[in-house]
C-alpha cells in the first residue's frame, strides 16, 4: 500500500511529493522503536522484559501509522500526541506503576533520552544516507545500534556479576539479613532436587532452624580447589529475598548451605548467591 505525501523536511535541500509504502513504514518504526526504547531502558537500569518491549514497539509503530495517516501538521498536537505515544511505550516498559514521584521522574527521563537518541538515530541516518544511499544507510545505523546495545548488555552483566545485594532469609516468622556476593562461579546444586544452592555463614539462628525443621534439613557435597571433596549442612529456607537497585527478587524454597567460618575476610559478605538466581 503507497501514500503520497508532501515533505518539506527530506535533507535540507529537496522539497518534493514521495512515495512511502505503510507496511514498510510499519516495520521500519517497530524496529526503531525496539532499538532506542531498549537503549532507554538501559540508561534507566531497568530490567528488560522482551515481550513487554516488543508489545510497547508494536503501538509505537501503529502510533506513528496512524499519525502519518492522519495528515496532521507539525504543530502543537503533533508535539503533544508522539509525547503521550512516547509516554504510553515506556509506561509498557516499565514495571513499575505510576505510584511514587520517583517512577513519575523516572518516566520524563525516559522521554528525554528516547528524543535524545531520535535525534541522533535521525542525524546518523541521514549522514550515512549521503555516503551510501537509503536501505544501506539503514542496514549500517540497525548495525552500530544493536552493537551499542549488545556492549551495555554485556558491561550490565559484568557490573552485576561483582555487585554485593542485600539478600533477607525468611523462615517461618523469623527472618536474617544478609550482605551477599553475586558469583557467577557458584554452581553448586543440591543433588536430589537439582536447585541451586547459595552459601551462607552459619549463625546461631540458622544452626535452630536445622534443629527445629529436620524436614528441610540437606547435605550438600562440593569440590573446591585445594579440597577434592567436601559436603555442608544445608537447609531449605521459605524466601530468599534480593534486593536489587530497583527491584526484588524473591525465590520459595531456596536451598542455603551453611558454612562454618567467614566467607570474606574483610566482612563485606557474608553469603555468596548461585549465579542462577540472577537470571
Amino acid at each position: 500500500m503507497g501514500l503520497f505525501l508532501y515533505n518539506p523536511f527530506i535533507g535540507t535541500e529537496v522539497i518534493g511529493i514521495y512515495e512511502i509504502y505503510i507496511d514498510v513504514f510499519l516495520v521500519q518504526n517497530v524496529l526503531m522503536d525496539m532499538q532506542l526504547l531498549l537503549l532507554t531502558l538501559l540508561l534507566l537500569k531497568e530490567k528488560i522484559i522482551f515481550i513487554r518491549l516488543l508489545a510497547a514497539s508494536l503501538a509505537g509503530g501503529v502510533g506513528a501509522v496512524l499519525i502519518l495517516v492522519s495528515g496532521m501538521g507539525f504543530g502543537a498536537a503533533y508535539i503533544l500526541l508522539v509525547l503521550a505515544l512516547d509516554a504510553g511505550m515506556l509506561l509498557v516498559c516499565l514495571q513499575q506503576p505510576i505510584k511514587r514521584g520517583i517512577t513519575l521522574q523516572k518516566l520524563a527521563m525516559g522521554i528525554i533520552y528516547l528524543h535524545g537518541m531520535v535525534f541522533a538515530y535521525g542525524k546518523l541516518l541521514e549522514c550515512a544516507d549521503r555516503l551510501v544511499g537509503n536501505w544501506l544507510a539503514q542496514i549500517m545505523v540497525t548495525a552500530v545500534i544493536a552493537v551499542i546495545v549488545f556492549f551495555m548488555l554485556a558491561c550490565r552483566r559484568l557490573a552485576e556479576s561483582r555487585c554485593i545485594y542485600e539478600v533477607t532469609l525468611v523462615e517461618g516468622e523469623e527472618n536474617v539479613v544478609y550482605k551477599a556476593l553475586f558469583d557467577t562461579g557458584n554452581l553448586l546444586t543440591d543433588p536430589v532436587s537439582g536447585k541451586p544452592v547459595s552459601v551462607v555463614e552459619e549463625t546461631d539462628l540458622t544452626k535452630r532452624w536445622l534443629e527445629r525443621y529436620p524436614q528441610k534439613y540437606k547435605i550438600i557435597p562440593y569440590q573446591s580447589v585445594g579440597k577434592a571433596h567436601g559436603v555442608l549442612e544445608g537447609i531449605v529456607v521459605d524466601e530468599l529475598v534480593i534486593q536489587k537497585e530497583r527491584e526484588q527478587v524473591v525465590k520459595k524454597g531456596a536451598v542455603v548451605a551453611l558454612y562454618k567460618g567467614k566467607l570474606s575476610k574483610d566482612g563485606a559478605f557474608q553469603m555468596i548467591l548461585n549465579h542462577s538466581l540472577m537470571i
